[in-house]
């Protein structure tokens, strides 16, 4: 008997997992031979893609020169600007590719479909060109909707046309510059012909061809292009820009795109950062240009209540003969300017304050836009206050580009915004009292300072107060026209304080993907690792008999042995040739089955199975033929009198009148029923003609007393049974047997059928039970390798 394996082996045994791969060999070469063509045509697929790379320099937001802003008092106790993550969120902003985008000609992408044999089907490889690397050129007409979606082929014809032609099943129509959808548009078909430079007019398509003389005669190819509005540009362009600092504290911004055209992907980096440097300098000079309008104006004001003072006191100078308004009234003169400068200011201040305090009270919310300035302010608190309202109205500007009203980040500082404009709305209001009672106190000081000079000589006193317009009137002038000037050497010394540090530049020699030899080690991988799954998931999911290390698992019952797979012809010749590999597999089941029944004189063998197709009848025939070879006299029962096959091994007639049905029914003598074979001592009992009732035979009296006659005649009795899984003459003729051979085939037999007989086997209802492991091929089977060229020793 063969030695049994542990039912249940925890370790991995490597040497039995490496066996069954290797035994599929084929399907790993096949696998690599596929994942290697897939991946030579991903490679040839796949277009390749750039990436490309710049630096921009993000400075401290300073406005012109150091000396002009300290000038116009631009320079604030803390710093202010953007933090760097807001500059990031800008420049990556939809705004911000909306403009840059619109600068380029990337309305229109050029593509390429190469001669090639991946395109006989489909277009599988196609590579998108630049624009001069085209035999012609596409301009599309402004303000005209257009089709996109859709790829418009075409062909250059002699006499320098164009043949357009395209065919879809769905495109969409959509105003370029917009992105805006005028209608959806199916089963597009068209095919029109247009000469160079002219207008193409069709209810789709409304575009100028031109040739582009360089490129026209080119490689072979098919050629087509497709029409892009503005924002699926947009959206496409701002998913493949990466923006990020080049280190955690610098200032420096590195751009990374990347695309399948080297062109497009610099021209894009380099005008995004123009667009965005432009902007900064933009806004600044915005600012500048605001600050010398309020000054004109302000000026051309002054300038006629300037003249008029200088008219009026000459006027009156010349009427009344007076030059000099004496010593005496100059004292109070000189008082009564000085009240009225100190009046005018605090008058110039309240009218400040209030205009502030009436526009924030009107912009009240946090998203109203507050543009106020703190210069010609006094009161540090308030200039603190509208420095810090500017800080977050910067921030919040900056943020809602990319996110929300309801944004916890925006919620967060319009709480901040309205907090900084109701502490700055108390201030003013208490900076218009203070003024108001200042001013209250000035005009009470100069009712005195114009009562002493009420009292003067008229003509002095009038005197006076006109030269003390024309003074004030002057002062106020020439200081205006000074801080103008300044503002205007501010403005035109202003500069941005970003800058371009590296233009757009690729990475690399070479495309960054596909690249070949990770293509070709992934190919590796997935053309050895598919094959060893599909292996391990067949192995796992099998739920066939497979080996005997599969019998110790289900069942405790002892193992007789295996009998080799043979091709039709060794099934034929097994009975007359001793040596062939299944006599020897069965001589050694013949040995097994001996020395287990050491002891027993006359033994009954019966052979059954848990379904048909498992091989019981030719183990029958088999162990038969070897136990007559060694010397026993053996007779075979057929008692499977259903699909009978007993006569096909022999050469007896199927259609014989007589057999052991005829026997049992009693139609039929005892050597009427017996036939003789080729084989000495060895006798068989075929069914005959099929019974109409075979379980009530199998159940005569008539059965047993065949059987106990044959025990006094023959060594061996062997019984073939019909299977156990299908009927129940097993279990009326386990009465008789005093051996049971159990037929299991190799990757046939279900494993849950040997639940059944290991039940009936573990409750003692059946005793002297022996498996037997049928059509085992030794080569795919790991346990029996070694026997795969045994039986051929000494052949």
């Amino acid at each position: 008997m063969e030695a049994r394996p542990a039912p249940f082996a925890a370790e991995l045994d490597l040497h039995e997992l490496f066996f069954k791969l290797r035994r599929r060999w084929t399907w790993f070469v096949a696998a690599l031979a596929i994942a290697g063509v897939l991946a030579w045509v991903y490679l040839q697929v796949k277009a390749p893609v750039y990436d490309f790379q710049s630096t921009l320099l993000i400075g401290d937001q300073s406005t012109g020169s150091k000396q002009a802003q300290e000038l116009l008092q631009l320079l604030d106790s803390k710093p202010k600007g953007l933090k760097l993550e807001d500059e990031v969120g800008l420049l990556s902003s939809s705004d911000m590719m909306r403009r840059t985008l619109a600068q380029l000609p990337f309305s229109v992408s050029y593509y390429a479909e190469p001669n090639s044999w991946l395109n006989w089907v489909r277009p599988l490889q196609v590579r998108e060109r630049a624009a001069g690397d085209m035999p012609f050129w596409v301009v599309a007409v402004p303000g005209r909707p257009q089709l996109t979606g859709v790829p418009i082929y075409v062909e250059s014809l002699p006499g320098n046309k164009f043949r357009v032609h395209a065919d879809a099943k769905r495109g969409q129509l959509r105003q370029l510059a917009t992105g805006d959808l005028v209608r959806e548009v199916t089963d597009v078909e068209f095919d029109q012909t247009v000469a160079a430079g002219d207008t193409l007019r069709s209810p789709l398509l409304t575009l100028v061809f031109r040739p582009e003389p360089d490129q026209l005669g080119g490689g072979k190819a098919r050629y087509f292009f497709k029409l892009n509005d503005l924002a699926s540009l947009t959206a496409e362009y701002q998913a493949r820009l990466k923006v990020r600092p080049t280190d955690h504290e610098s200032r420096i911004l590195e751009l990374t795109t990347s695309g399948t055209v080297p062109a497009k992907e610099a021209q894009f980096l380099n005008t995004l950062m123009a667009t965005y440097v432009q902007d900064d300098l933009s806004q600044k000079n915005q600012v500048g240009s605001k600050t010398l309008a309020f000054l004109d104006n302000e000026i051309s004001k002054l300038s006629g209540s300037k003249t008029r003072a200088a008219q009026d006191l000459s006027s009156f100078r010349s009427a009344n003969s007076v030059v000099d308004a004496g010593a005496q009234s100059g004292v109070g003169i000189q008082q009564q300017n000085e009240l009225n400068a100190t009046r005018n200011r605090l008058a110039t201040s309240q009218r400040r304050y209030e205009n502030m305090l009436s526009y924030l009270r009107a912009h009240r919310g946090a998203g109203s836009v507050t543009a106020l300035s703190s210069g010609g302010l006094d009161d540090p608190a308030a200039t603190g206050l509208i420095q810090q309202l500017s800080e977050l109205g910067s921030q919040r500007a900056a943020l809602i580009v990319n996110a929300s009203e309801i944004n916890p980040l925006v919620v967060v500082l319009d709480e901040k915004i309205s907090t900084t404009k109701e502490l700055l709305i108390q201030t003013l209001t208490g900076l218009v009292n203070s003024s108001a009672s200042s001013l209250r106190d000035a005009d009470q000081q100069l009712g005195e300072v114009r009562g002493q000079l009420s009292r003067m000589p008229e003509n002095e006193r009038q005197l006076g107060s006109l030269q003390t317009n024309s003074q004030f009137n002057e002062k106020n002038y020439n200081y205006l026209v000074e801080k103008r000037n300044e503002a205007a050497i501010a403005l035109a010394t202003n500069a941005t304080d970003k800058k371009i540090v590296d233009a757009a530049k690729q990475n690399g020699l070479g495309p960054s993907a596909p690249k070949p030899l990770l293509v070709g080690l992934l190919a590796l991988l997935a053309g050895l690792v598919l094959p060893a799954a599909l292996v391990l998931m067949q192995d796992k999911t099998n739920r066939r008999v497979q080996s005997k290390e599969d019998l110790a698992r289900l069942t405790g019952i002892p193992l007789l042995g295996a009998i080799p797979h043979g091709s039709d012809e060794d099934k034929q010749s097994m009975l007359h040739d001793p040596r062939s590999a299944i006599a020897e597999a069965f001589r050694a089941v013949r040995v097994n089955l001996q020395y287990l029944s050491a002891g027993l004189d006359k033994r009954v063998i019966g052979v059954t199975s848990s379904v048909p197709g498992e091989g019981k009848s030719f183990c029958t025939v088999n162990l038969a033929a070897e136990l007559a070879q060694s010397g026993r006299r053996v007779a075979v029962l057929e008692c499977d009198m259903r699909r009978p096959t007993l006569a096909s091994y022999f050469g007896i007639d199927r259609r014989a009148a007589h057999g052991l049905s005829t026997y049992l029914e009693g139609t039929s003598t005892l050597d009427e029923a017996r036939s003789s074979t080729s084989i000495d001592n060895l006798d068989v009992f075929c069914c005959g003609p099929l019974p109409q009732n075979p379980t009530r035979l199998i159940e005569s009296a008539r059965l047993g007393e065949l059987v106990q006659q044959l025990r006094g005649e023959y060594d061996y009795l062997l019984v073939d049974i019909p299977p156990l899984g299908y009927v129940s003459e097993f279990l009326v003729l386990l009465q008789y047997l005093d051996a049971k051979v159990y037929v299991v085939r190799q990757n046939y037999t279900d494993r849950s059928l040997v639940g059944q007989i290991n039940e009936m086997h573990r409750d003692q209802k059946v005793k002297q039970l022996y498996l037997l492991i049928n059509d085992v091929r030794f080569a795919n089977t790991y346990e029996y390798r070694y026997k795969a060229d045994a039986y051929k020793y000494g052949a």
